[in-house]
């Protein structure tokens, strides 16, 4: 993995100094919330910050061994991302907390075959 690439000596830094300042914007919103789903999607986006720093030393250093490392990073951060749902999922903070179409009883008039959100006209 010798490989001269084309505009290394300006682009790698600048690449580098790009995911410093993403990172430090995204442990921002880790930092301030304001619910445990943002400081989630956080935790996530700075391992992806993470796995592409990685990536991109390998590339810098000209170490392949370093991208078996962000590959597993990337694994567990999926793993991670997964268990968080399930979490979330059990103390009834998730998606499944809004009432469905399939929750409401049908009351005078209304089929369960109707739209959400339509209203039968008389």
């Amino acid at each position: 993995m010798n490989a001269e690439i084309a505009g290394a000596a300006w682009v790698l830094p600048l690449t580098f100094a790009a995911l410093g300042l993403s990172a430090a914007l995204v442990l921002i919103r880790l930092i301030r919330g304001p619910r445990a789903v943002d400081r989630v999607v956080a935790i996530d986006a700075l391992t992806m910050i993470a796995i592409a720093a990685i990536a991109l030393f390998a590339l810098a250093t000209g170490e392949p061994m370093l991208l078996d490392a962000a590959v597993v990073l990337a694994l567990m951060s999926f793993l991670g991302t997964a268990a968080f749902i399930l979490l979330f999922r059990r103390r009834g903070r998730g998606p499944d907390e809004a009432v469905t179409w399939k929750d409401k009883a049908p009351a005078g008039g209304e089929t369960l075959a109707m739209a959400p959100g339509r209203e039968e006209r008389r």
